[in-house]
């Protein structure tokens, strides 16, 4: 089985038990089965990208998002930021 014998399988599963504890490991069988199939469920769909604003009405333009900046090292940042990734600054007043 997976190139170890019954021995080292044992002695495997003796020292997760002494780390995590018998009430922690069903917790932690779950969480790695729902990485699993999350994991397996990622690879097997397709990827899908949203579409580009093409239904947008002729000679209409849309204003363009202004990039927010960091007041602090002056650098441009994602719209959802609490803290400059640059600098540290907290842009949340």
């Amino acid at each position: 089985m997976f190139g170890y014998n019954l021995g080292t399988i044992i002695i495997i599963l003796v020292i997760v038990l002494l780390l995590f504890g018998p009430r922690r490991l069903p917790e932690l069988g779950d969480s790695i089965g729902k990485a699993i199939r999350s994991f397996k469920k990622a690879h097997d769909e397709p990827e899908v990208l949203p579409k580009e604003e093409a239904k947008a009405a002729p000679g209409a333009t849309a204003a363009a998002p202004q990039a927010k900046t960091c007041p602090k090292c002056n650098k441009e940042l994602a719209q959802e930021s609490a803290f400059c990734p640059h600098c540290g600054h907290s842009l949340k007043a």
